[in-house]
């Protein structure tokens, strides 16, 4: 049974994105997720919530609530709290000019009637009708789904992701399972909402709509493109709860297979999503392995020679393979190799060679992050840009105008984004596929560049070969030796090298004396022990990246040291580390704002973290004080808080290596920036740093393998530190990661389909 309580909001204590953790006056503490995206405004207001008393095992009673509503005048609060630049004297004159509900009404039917009435212009219209648009639509949405025990996160979601679509609630009655669509809604969810609208358990439309959501997340969450038919069957049945239903299920499937929203290849079903990607790129290499071009140069070798002499380094063997290869004509090729193999040597020699038939200007090289794409270009010279934003510039061109497109970093990109690339290529394109399949596979469903590798899918070049400066330099040495899940030589000294070992004594004779309780304690201490070394590891290379923010140099900044850690939780997760790293980084900025788990200061290091269009400007543009123009701005984007506009409840990053400038609300940062002083592996795969410190923990130990520690020690080009346990380092060097993905390009491969 649900309770009800009053009170004015005292203190928030935590937000993050809808979800907060306050105080009430009287003392009490709730928590629960709101409509009210500027969780701030609700400190001073009095609310009534709905909801029942639990008890935290930390934090003790607290009211958690599942509706939270203004009391009083919700338009005011409004108005007043969440619309920004509006202010009370306004408010109130407007109220009581025209009451509250032709107020309303006004907002509703006819908004320019306001403009008549002063200190109001078009663009404070525009802020106050937009605003409280999107606010009611939510209230109306959540008072339809109030009934199904949807959250008010939820109903957030729910309403972002189907932002500007007519008719939301009528379209979402007429078929619930739409909400499968919106992140953190399960198909359980969606279900128990359909099944109380009086949807039949075994209606075809309940098991297609099943169907696709276990598709998505096989695809996306394990990265198979494609699944075994039977095994996929079985999860549905699961799903679905049904216990005897495989032929039902199969007719459905069967149905779907028809009409081409699944399809079925050597026993395996994959989503047309996938499948259109996929086969896109097995048709693309096909066609342009099969016909290649004319040679490029007569005298290949003496060209190579020439090369050498201008760059003072003669090319290995395999490297020359390279080049050779391509002097043959053909179109497509793959380069990879591991860490320290020459990719990049070689690369360039390669873009040489090509400038000779088709000039420097019709080159290009593309990297999915934006560190990779700008070293391609330190290391090549040739021009460079991100996937996406290469994709965004020429949208409206049928083809990019390049003769040669150069993919770095191919391990990262996910069949989707591979097949974007490809599809945007002139007929007659040269393309080069670089990268190090040792690396993490990409995040989404493929595994392109391994497909490609293991079933030749294109002429491929291996670079095995590593090449070492001085005997003092580990680095590559190190990486290859965990790559190929053998015990590195890590205790000699090293000066790009150092393992700090914060083992504890007589480990697992003390575990075995104790409790659970008494080991979790030990493991929490020890992890502080660990935290501790990386702030003192970490201090001179912080005090280095300031010298380069005091003389500008911001891209110099950001990748001067960077720690990298396997895990977002926990005293060595992200969360943490960022909060303890931005203490010895910014500790005495000028301006913050406090949101949600951070609190965001000027010249802080932030990463972007969702694709979305933002309020964007270039460095000259914003300089000049130019408009700002929606850009795509894309998740892992690295730049530096620059300035702080209080007034205006604003601020602005600008990111060096997509050369953006981009403008943030106070209200919404916790939505689009976290601090980037710490970041996962996965983050930041395919970016370089002069230093990297890596926190070694047993408690990690779930996510420790080869595959993760070699792409973790190849972000270092300078200087590699790992902090922590040495059982924990020698095991994860010795764990090979045996996920295997299974894909629509292995597939079509095997069974040789054009």
């Amino acid at each position: 049974m649900k309770l009800t309580i009053s009170g004015k909001i005292e203190r928030i204590l935590f937000q993050k994105e809808s979800f907060l953790i306050a105080k009430l006056e009287s003392g009490a503490k709730i928590s629960g997720n709101c409509l009210i995206t500027d969780i701030d405004a609700l400190e001073g207001q009095e609310v009534e919530l709905s909801g029942n008393w639990e008890e935290h095992p930390k934090f003790g009673p607290q009211f958690v609530f599942e509706e939270l509503n203004i009391k009083g005048s919700e338009l005011y609060f409004y108005l007043t709290k969440v619309v920004k630049g509006v202010g009370q004297k306004l408010v109130k004159r407007l109220i009581a000019h025209y009451g509250e509900e032709e107020l309303l009404r006004i907002l509703d039917e006819e908004p320019q009637k306001l403009l008549t009435f002063k200190g109001i212009k078009e663009k404070k219209l525009s802020q106050i009708t937009q605003s409280w648009q999107r606010y009611k639509e939510m209230r109306e949405l959540a008072m339809f789904l109030a009934p199904y025990r949807i959250g008010q996160s939820i109903v957030v979601e729910i309403y972002r992701t189907f932002s500007g679509k007519e008719n939301l609630i009528d379209a979402i009655r007429e078929n619930p399972y739409i909400v499968t669509q919106v992140k953190g809604v399960g198909f359980k969810r969606a279900d128990e909402m359909a099944r109380s609208m009086g949807i039949d358990a075994r209606s075809p439309f309940r098991i297609e709509a099943a169907v696709t959501y276990l598709m998505r997340e096989i695809s996306e969450q394990q990265g198979n493109s494609a699944v075994e038919r039977s095994h996929f069957v079985q999860l549905l049945q699961e799903e679905l709860d049904f216990e005897d239903e495989a032929p039902l299920v199969e007719e459905v499937i069967d149905r779907l297979v028809e009409r081409e929203v699944l399809h079925l290849i050597d026993g395996h079903l994959a989503h047309t999503f996938y499948y259109r990607a996929e086969k896109g790129i097995f048709d693309f290499l096909n066609a342009r392995r099969e016909n290649p071009g004319e040679p490029i140069l007569p005298d290949i070798d003496r060209f190579i020679e020439k090369e050498e002499e201008a760059i003072g380094f003669r090319l290995g063997e395999e490297q020359r393979e390279a080049v050779r290869l391509l002097n043959r004509g053909t179109r497509v090729m793959a380069l990879v190799g591991y860490a320290g193999t020459g990719k990049s040597t070689s690369a360039k020699m390669m873009l040489k060679l090509l400038e000779e038939r088709y000039g420097y200007d019709a080159i290009v090289t593309t990297a999915l992050s934006g560190i990779a794409a700008q070293r391609i270009h330190d290391t090549t010279g040739y021009r460079s840009a991100t996937i996406q934003s290469l994709l965004v510039a020429h949208k409206e061109k049928e083809a990019l105008p390049y003769d040669v497109v150069l993919l770095d970093e191919a391990s990262m990109v996910n069949s989707q984004i591979f097949f974007q690339l490809i599809s945007k290529l002139k007929e007659d394109a040269v393309f080069l596929v670089i990268g190090d399949d040792g690396q993490l596979p990409p995040i989404g469903a493929g595994n392109v560049l391994s497909d490609i590798i293991k079933y030749e899918l294109v002429p491929v070049v291996k670079l095995t070969k590593i090449y070492r400066q001085s005997e003092e330099q580990a680095i590559t040495l190190i990486a290859d030796a965990i790559r190929r899940a053998e015990l590195p030589e890590y205790r000699k000294p090293y000066i790009d090298f150092k393992f700090v070992d914060m083992s504890i004594p007589d480990y697992y004779a003390i575990r075995n004396g104790m409790n659970e309780s008494e080991k979790k304690r030990l493991r929490e201490e020890h992890n502080l022990r660990i935290l501790e070394s990386i702030r003192h590891e970490a201090v001179p290379y912080i005090l280095e990246a300031r010298k380069k923010l005091e003389t500008k140099d911001i891209r110099g900044y950001l990748t001067h040291i960077q720690v990298i850690t396997p895990m977002r939780a926990g005293p060595l997760g992200v969360e943490n580390l960022n909060l303890q790293l931005q203490k010895l980084f910014n500790p005495d900025a000028r301006h913050a704002v406090e949101k949600g788990l951070y609190t965001y200061k000027l010249y802080d290091k932030v990463v972007h973290i969702k694709n979305e269009n933002m309020p964007s400007y270039s460095p000259e543009g914003f300089k000049r004080g130019d408009d700002a123009v929606d850009q795509r701005i894309f998740n892992g984007m690295i730049g530096l808080i620059f300035k702080f506009d209080p007034e205006e409840e604003e601020c602005f990053v600008f990111y060096p290596n997509e050369q953006v400038v981009v403008r943030y609300g106070f209200d919404t940062l916790s939505d689009y920036l976290q601090l980037a002083y710490a970041l996962t592996i996965h983050k930041t795969q395919g970016m370089e740093y002069d230093t990297i410190i890596i926190p070694m923990s047993f408690s990690h130990y779930v996510m420790h393998n080869t595959k993760l520690l070699y792409t973790a020690v190849t972000r270092a080009k300078k200087m590699c530190i790992i902090v922590g346990e040495e059982a924990a380092f020698k095991g994860a060097c010795r764990r090979i990661d045996t996920t295997k993905r299974t894909t629509i390009l292995q597939l079509l491969a095997k069974k040789g389909k054009i």
